[in-house]
């Protein structure tokens, strides 16, 4: 099933907002835990950021043990919890490094669809819209670099933040 990027936006805040986790730099392993999906480091090839399987119907998301950048593991499982809640009806999904966030419109196959899907799942769960527009009236008169101080209240590397905060239409090259 093809979903509209609206409902994805909602889906990721419901899920926020049913959860209790509806605030910036929400711990998201403790979100998987809340949904019943286990969270396993593992040894993963060094091109697979992560994977979502369900083995006997339990849902677990394996990230790759060897990641150091906190930021792109946070995003890894947002991605694989929005595999989970999107696309349950296929068993497995495996995530190479490194990803495009958004890919081009020009992806066709289903499968890239997905992938699309989850990613925008992800960056609505860690950053979303309505957080988005209330900690850019936050943000200090004398901040030199916005888009720096947005990713360390999201937890969130300053490239995911600056392609979520195109997506919405804020205009970047204020910053």
């Amino acid at each position: 099933m093809n979903y509209s990027y609206s409902y994805i936006e909602q889906k990721a805040e419901d899920v926020l907002i049913q959860n209790d986790f509806f605030y910036t730099g929400f711990d998201v392993k403790k979100l998987a835990k809340k949904l019943k999906v286990e969270v396993l480091p593992k040894k993963l090839d060094d091109d697979v950021a992560g994977l979502f399987v369900r083995i006997n119907d339990k849902p677990i998301i394996s990230i790759n043990q060897n990641q150091k950048n906190k930021s792109r593991e946070r995003f890894t499982i947002a991605h694989e919890l929005g595999h989970f809640l999107l696309h349950s009806n296929k068993p497995i999904f495996i995530d190479k490094n490194p990803k495009v966030m958004f890919r081009n419109n020009a992806s066709s196959s289903g499968e890239q669809l997905q992938e699309k899907e989850a990613n925008h799942f992800a960056a609505a769960l860690l950053m979303p819209k309505k957080l988005i527009k209330d900690e850019i009236d936050k943000i200090p008169y004398d901040t030199i670099n916005p888009i720096k101080y947005l990713s360390e209240q999201f937890k969130v590397s300053e490239q995911a933040m600056t392609f979520r905060l195109a997506n919405l239409g804020y205009d970047i090259g204020l910053y």
